[in-house]
C-alpha cells in the first residue's frame, strides 16, 4: 500500500509539474553566483572595459564603458559624429552630449551621483555579491522568453527593492526589474540579460542588455587591463 500512495505521488508530481524540491531564495542566488563564475573569481576584478553598441531609435550607436570598481565609471557614446560621454564618480559627476546640443560638461546633479554610486562596481549589476542584499523572498516561478525561471524580490541594502528572474536550468539572471523615479514619477523599469559568455578569468557576462532606453550588444570584454583615471575628469578644450 505503502508502494502504491508513493507511486500515485510520482505520477501527480510528473503531471501537475510540481517540484518535489522546494528551492528557497538564498539557494537560487548561491546557484546564480557559482554559475557566472564564483565569488573569489569576481572579487579579483578591478577594473572592466565592455566595448559595443546600442540600438535606439532605429540607430546603431558605438559604446565604450570603463569601469574602475568603487572608483569611477565613464561610458562614451559617438553618434551623428560627435562624441559624448557620462562620467561618475563616487563624488561627482559630469556628462557632455554635443549631439543633444550641449556646448560644454555639464555637472550632473548630487543625488543622481549617489543614486549612480552602484554602477560604479560591475558585479553589483550581475548581483554577484550577497553582502549587498538585505532581504531575498521566493515568489515561485515564471517564465522570460519561454524559458523557465525561478523569481525573487529582492531588497537591497538601501532599502532598494527589485525583481529577478533566474534561468531555472543555469542559473543565470535573465531579468530585474525595478520602480524608479522620473520627473517625480514612479516607473517600472525592466532589464533582459542574454548571450551569456564565460571570460578568461572565469566570469560569466552577458553580452546582451535589453532596457527600454535600447538594446545594449558587446562586442568584446577587458577585464583588469590598465585604465588611465584621467578619464574620469570632463575634457577640456
Amino acid at each position: 500500500m505503502k508502494a502504491l500512495k508513493l507511486s500515485i505521488m510520482a505520477l501527480a508530481i510528473s503531471v501537475t509539474g510540481i517540484s518535489a524540491y522546494a528551492q528557497t531564495a538564498d539557494e537560487v542566488i548561491q546557484k546564480h553566483i557559482d554559475a557566472v563564475g564564483g565569488t573569489k573569481s569576481w572579487d579579483k576584478i578591478k577594473s572592466i572595459k565592455l566595448v559595443g553598441s546600442v540600438s535606439a531609435q532605429g540607430m546603431d550607436i558605438p559604446m565604450t564603458q570603463t569601469i574602475v570598481n568603487d572608483k569611477a565609471m565613464r561610458m562614451d557614446i559617438s553618434a551623428m559624429g560627435q562624441n559624448g560621454y557620462v562620467i561618475m564618480t563616487t563624488t561627482k559627476g559630469w556628462q557632455f552630449m554635443p549631439f543633444a546640443g550641449m556646448t560644454e560638461p555639464k555637472e550632473v546633479p548630487a543625488e543622481q551621483v549617489k543614486m549612480s554610486k552602484s554602477q560604479l562596481n560591475y558585479k553589483n549589476s550581475q548581483l554577484v555579491d550577497k553582502s549587498l542584499i538585505k532581504k531575498a523572498t521566493f515568489e515561485g516561478k515564471d517564465s522570460i522568453n519561454s524559458i523557465s525561471c525561478y523569481k525573487l524580490k529582492i531588497t537591497d541594502k538601501d532599502g532598494e527593492e527589485m525583481t529577478c528572474y533566474f534561468d531555472a536550468a543555469t542559473y543565470y539572471m535573465l531579468r530585474q526589474e525595478r520602480k524608479v523615479k522620473v520627473q517625480d514619477e514612479e516607473q517600472e523599469i525592466g532589464v533582459t540579460y542574454s548571450n551569456f559568455k564565460k571570460q578568461p578569468e572565469g566570469v560569466v557576462i552577458p553580452m546582451n542588455v535589453s532596457s527600454p532606453q535600447g538594446d545594449v550588444t558587446y562586442k568584446s570584454v577587458e577585464i583588469n587591463k590598465p585604465v588611465d583615471e584621467k578619464i574620469f575628469k570632463p575634457d577640456t578644450k
